[in-house]
């Protein structure tokens, strides 16, 4: 898989209510090439990344002001999940990792001492945006080991690619 996004229009026949149960549409992997984040240019409005889309969730842009950001602001495309607030940075593709897991993020530094170095942290400031921030490739991975229960409520984030098995 590339690094770049896809947009993922789903067909009509597809059944999409049911969260948790398998899909039994062939044709969701119907999708348009979105640049890629680290090859091209951003899109005529600035953003480089952008959700998938999704039916069952609602997906909406904000701008952060923080003191812990070189630009000064995070711009971001989030929504709700339980209690929680999933969000991806438009600008680099850093995942709030906060809002999927919970767990303490020093057993994963523990495991993948290299990842350290690619972690944010933001502290003090908006409550929303406090938490450990990392980039899309690593969210996307740790998503597919921890986060198989909310798997259909990260295709906005990560598209289909947290649906399949590793």
């Amino acid at each position: 898989m590339s690094s770049g996004l896809l947009l993922v229009r789903t067909p009509p026949s597809c059944s999409l209510s049911a969260p948790l149960r398998p899909r039994p549409c062939s044709r969701w992997l119907a999708a348009d090439p979105l640049p890629s984040p680290t090859t091209e240019p951003a899109t005529p409005n600035g953003t480089r990344f952008r959700p998938y889309a999704s039916p069952d969730h609602h997906v909406t842009k904000a701008r952060y002001i923080t003191s812990n950001d070189p630009r000064g602001y995070i711009p971001v495309y989030e929504y709700p999940l339980n209690g929680q607030w999933i969000m991806l940075d438009m600008d680099d593709g850093y995942v709030l990792w906060t809002g999927i897991w919970k767990a303490d993020i020093v057993k994963i530094i523990d495991s993948q001492p290299d990842l350290a170095a690619q972690l944010r942290r933001v502290r003090g400031g908006y409550l929303k945006i406090q938490g450990t921030w990392m980039p899309y490739e690593i969210a996307l991975r740790l998503a597919r080991r921890v986060a198989w229960p909310i798997r259909y409520d990260l295709v906005p984030l990560f598209g289909y690619a947290t649906v399949r098995a590793n």
